[in-house]
């Protein structure tokens, strides 16, 4: 930024004092900036073609920049005058820990390879491309290759529905298709394949598909399908010649949508996309060959665009094709690779300090020298988070949007950063808060008032521009206007207020209401569907209500007369929505009301009912036909997340169900739940299951075990067993947690003793077998827990006949369950039964070693950790596990000591039991099988790996199969990785 600032004081004779004039003169004379701008990168932008006239035309809606100059976009993100052939330009992370590193130097090779086998394919100028795609190196090598040729490319993420692909692709004629179509464990029972053979069937104008991967598509694909690494091996490099083609030939068409209607396809340029993003890359980022950049993003998102523009930078970047199995996973991918600028979300931040993260101690962040947030707004509170819990750096707020693949507002390294708002206004963009037409002061819509080479090229078959005109400039004419509410400071930085129309934000990528609307029309029950956004307070402060807000989904429904939302349906519109378009498209809230707003000539008001759901007074009530309807919205339970005051005391069982009732539906935030509704169904889990019963010990006295709810899953079941004070619901048979056909899977509980762990699992698996858990005797107090693995595994043999009386058996148990699973196959064995499938969940072993071997398996994991450092990471960490180490023998001396006064309550007992059980139970040689280990990728420190052991005790065949994150991941945010392990256990056994 102060290199430019100095060029451009020479190139336009004038001072500039700080950024407000620097910004000022910008926007005044925007075609000098731009001018001085492409001459301040010429030493690594190649361009052709004469720079004059720089802008013809002053008004923003039909301004052209560069009309005479001519560039290609891939060759210049690839030059090798930026950084030499042999620097590190990617860095492609996979979800199983892999790695691929790409040089410049190899990543233009393999470009110009797959361009010029493209080219033989056929593939021309002005063609469209569409990619279904995963975030790695194939994704950004298919991508520069198209772009190299002059093609069009539109992305996509691969969890996103064949519906709202083709809302996005058709319109576009596409001639290719590239896809990832292999299979990956975090795919939550996605095919991608058959994703892939459905958009080609739906697409006529297609001529091939090209595999990005090994995968396979279906043989019902008639299309030629090539594989990517075979037209890179036929590819010749040295014949290919990057052609240049117009500043404004358009590159990527990209996808946004209004309040109605099927998404919108935006035209960018390839000149004005890359232009921008060296502003907003080497000036307001200021990022440099060497800089190693991380966004975690998807190709759903303008920011994965964004990204890969950076290489004109000379920048690495860092790709990672995964889900985020824990919530760390981003800021140890940041710690291990060096990440200097991280990009990232406020939802992710969130994320990580609701955990109490602290990554700063618990990693070696020595490289990462800045921080890019957008998607939401950024509140202080996660400044402050940031600052104290990660390190003192600055933390840029940029906000814009697919619309310009860019941003209005962002970050400057020469200025302050305040939290809660971005740094400054983008150079060369004069951006405002309007109100009523003109500009005001306070929050107001976002317009801006120049020409900027971003602006797109219009809309993709919108001839005329007439579409293009009434999304960006019906509103407010001759200024773009974003749809963003904004706010201005006096120092010039800008805080963002949330979307303006009715566009939903999810985590950065718009949503269309009307997709949503097309998916709920072909539900009978549904007669009205409108989504709208709800700001939600996050908890207090202090005593005081937090200044931090989180937004949600809020899906208003009016059902037609004789049809009831209930739990069913609810599920029902989630899964369809998920399936049809994509898992952004899942509302947070479904409620059910009398009517929606409507203007007296009909039309649904979005703006009113999105007042009605946030508590603002609405003040054009005149304007509504049916204006009572916004106070049954504004008040519907279903909107409330606090916890109601519970009675003083209760007299009958009626009682205790309303009661039940109303906690269940301020836990889940739908209303009405019925007394017979299942709380796994409505999406139950162990935490709000830990939450429900300590309400019902406030509400009865009673303290009820966790797995209560395994046999008491209902209002009313639950309010019976709550009003039996004799006798609670047996936990000790099989409990049947879910139904279904064919063998069922019996499921072993870890050293809790019982399998309310596991329900994200058993939620996660595709297969349609019953599942039955077997909980630890003890649970409910009334019985002694058993105290050998060999009595708790002869106990669930015993109860495990009860509903499947001979064999082949399949048993899974996780951790201390796996022990009890793997003696349960012996004493089956021994008894001359078969276990078809047995399978062991990151299960250890108490295994006696001598002091020295303890010294040793210490000093291994020691080394290598520290191997996997570099040197400047070394003192950093090794002063943090100093620290922590301190720490936490302070915090164990602080420790009220145990005593025998009192008896612990009976899980604490059943735990005590179990790991006394775990420390003497020595498996023996098993010749069944065979048995699927699953284990952690990160130890458990203080055992040794129990890897070697199995495969010592195991002869019958051991197949391994290592899930990223530690122990308890493998049950939460990683369950479903470990439930595609098992399903595909379960169709082999």
């Amino acid at each position: 930024m102060t290199a430019f600032t100095a060029e451009l004081q020479k190139y336009a004779g004038r001072i500039f004092h700080d950024y407000a004039t620097l910004h000022d003169f910008s926007v005044r004379e925007y075609p000098t900036f731009w001018r001085c701008l492409l001459d301040w990168t010429r030493a690594t932008i190649d361009w052709h073609g004469s720079a004059e006239p720089a802008c013809v035309g002053d008004d923003c809606e039909h301004a052209r920049f560069f009309p005479q100059l001519q560039l290609n976009y891939a060759d210049n993100l690839l030059n090798l005058s930026v950084a030499a052939a042999s620097a590190p330009a990617l860095t492609a992370c996979h979800a199983d820990g892999q790695r691929v590193r790409w040089t410049r130097g190899e990543l233009r090779e393999h470009v110009a390879r797959l361009a010029q086998a493209l080219a033989a394919l056929g593939l021309r100028e002005g063609d469209r491309v569409v990619g279904v795609m995963r975030n790695d190196d194939r994704a950004v090598i298919a991508a520069l290759a198209v772009t190299a040729l002059g093609a069009t490319l539109s992305t996509a993420a691969p969890e996103m529905g064949v519906e709202a692909l083709l809302d996005r692709f058709a319109p576009l004629a596409p001639r290719l298709l590239l896809a990832h179509v292999q299979p990956r464990a975090f795919d939550s029972g996605i095919s991608l394949a058959a994703n892939a053979a459905e958009l080609a069937a739906a697409l006529p104008s297609l001529q091939a598909v090209i595999r990005l991967d090994a995968g396979a598509l279906p043989a019902a694909v008639k299309l030629p399908v090539h594989a990517m690494d075979e037209l890179m091996a036929a590819g010749q490099a040295g014949p290919f010649a990057w052609r240049r083609f117009a500043f404004n030939h358009p590159l990527f068409v990209m996808f946004s949508s209004g309040t109605t209607g099927k998404p919108k396809c935006i035209v960018h340029g390839a000149g004005g996309t890359l232009l921008e993003h060296l502003k907003e890359h080497r000036l307001h980022t200021d990022l440099r060959p060497g800089d190693r950049m991380y966004f975690h993003t998807s190709c759903a998102w303008m920011m994965w665009n964004w990204q890969l523009s950076a290489l004109a930078s000379g920048v690495e970047i860092v790709t990672y094709d995964g889900p985020i199995s824990t919530v760390d996973k981003l800021w140890r991918l940041v710690a291990d690779e060096g990440v200097t600028v991280f990009g990232t979300s406020p939802a992710y931040l969130r994320m990580c300090e609701d955990a109490g993260l602290q990554p700063g101690r618990q990693l070696d962040l020595g490289a990462l020298r800045a921080m890019l947030s957008t998607g939401s707004v950024l509140y202080d509170e996660q400044f402050e988070w940031v600052r104290d819990h990660v390190k003192p750096l600055p933390l840029q707020s940029i906000s814009g949007g697919t619309d310009i693949i860019g941003c209005f507002v962002l970050g400057n390294p020469n200025l302050p950063v305040y939290p809660g708002e971005a740094q400054c206004k983008s150079l060369a963009m004069d951006v405002q808060a309007w109100k009523d037409g003109k500009r005001a002061t306070g929050v107001g819509e976002l317009v801006c008032t120049n020409p900027f080479p971003s602006r797109p090229l219009g809309f993709f078959g919108d001839a005329d521009g007439s579409g293009f005109h009434r999304a960006y400039f019906s509103q407010n004419p001759g200024a773009w206007t974003h749809g963003d509410l904004i706010e201005f400071s006096p120092q010039g930085s800008a805080r963002m207020h949330g979307r303006s129309d009715g566009v939903l934000n999810v985590g950065g990528i718009k949503v269309a209401p009307a997709e949503i609307y097309r998916v709920i029309k072909t539900m009978p029950q549904i007669q009205e569907a409108m989504a709208v956004e709800q700001r939600v307070r996050q908890g207090s402060s202090n005593g005081k209500p937090s200044e931090r807000f989180t937004q949600r989904i809020v899906l208003l429904l009016v059902m037609r007369e004789g049809a009831a939302l209930t739990a069913e349906l609810v599920a029902h519109v989630r899964r369809e929505l998920a399936r049809r378009l994509s898992p952004a498209h899942v509302p947070d809230r479904i409620i059910a009301v009398d009517g929606l707003p409507a203007t007296h000539n009909g039309k649904l008001s979005e703006s009113a009912a999105r007042n009605a759901v946030n508590g603002v007074q609405i003040v054009n009530a005149a304007s509504l036909r049916n204006p009572a309807c916004l106070e049954a919205i504004r008040n519907h339970p279903g909107l409330r997340d606090e916890t109601n005051a519970l009675p003083a005391s209760i007299e009958s069982r009626e009682q205790i169900e309303a009661c039940l009732q109303q906690q269940w539906e301020s836990l889940f935030g739908f209303a009405p739940i019925g007394r017979e509704d299942n709380f796994f169904e409505l999406g139950g889990n162990s935490l709000l299951g830990a939450r429900l019963l300590a309400q019902v010990q406030q509400l009865t006295g009673r303290a009820l075990p966790l797995a209560i709810l395994l046999v008491a899953p209902t209002i009313r079941r639950l309010a019976a067993a709550i009003a039996d004070s004799a006798q609670l619901p047996s936990l000790a048979m099989p409990v049947p947690i879910r139904a279904g056909t064919g063998t069922p899977i019996f499921l072993v509980h870890g050293l809790s003793g019982s399998v309310m762990e596991c329900w994200s699992l058993v939620g996660a698996l595709n297969s349609q077998r019953p599942v039955y858990a077997l909980q630890a005797q003890g649970l409910d107090g009334e019985r002694p827990p058993l105290q050998r693995v060999e009595e708790i595994a002869a106990s669930y043999v015993e109860q495990m006949r009860k509903v499947q009386v001979t064999g082949p058996y399949e048993i899974a148990g996780f951790s201390f369950g796996g022990l009890v699973a793997f003696e349960m196959a012996q004493q089956l064995q021994r008894a001359g039964e078969q276990t078809s499938c047995l399978v062991l969940l990151d299960t250890y072993v108490e295994q006696d070693r001598p002091w020295s071997a303890w010294m040793m398996h210490w000093c291994n994991r020691a080394w290598r950790k520290l191997g996997k450092l570099p040197a400047s990471q070394l003192p950093g960490y090794l002063a943090g596990r100093v620290t922590d180490t301190l720490k936490s023998h302070i915090e164990r001396l602080r420790q009220p000591q145990a005593t025998d006064a009192a008896p612990p309550p009976a899980p604490l007992q059943v735990y005590d039991k179990m790991m006394a059980a775990m420390g003497a139970y020595r498996p023996q040689p098993y010749d069944g099988g065979p048995v699927l280990y699953i284990r952690a990728e990160d130890q458990i420190g203080g055992y040794f790996d129990p890897l070697p052991f199995w495969q010592s005790v195991v002869r019958g065949g051991l197949t391994v199969v290592e899930v990223p994150g530690g122990h308890l991941d493998m049950l939460g945010r990683n369950a479903p990785l470990v439930a595609a392990a098992l399903d595909r256990a379960l169709v082999n056994a």
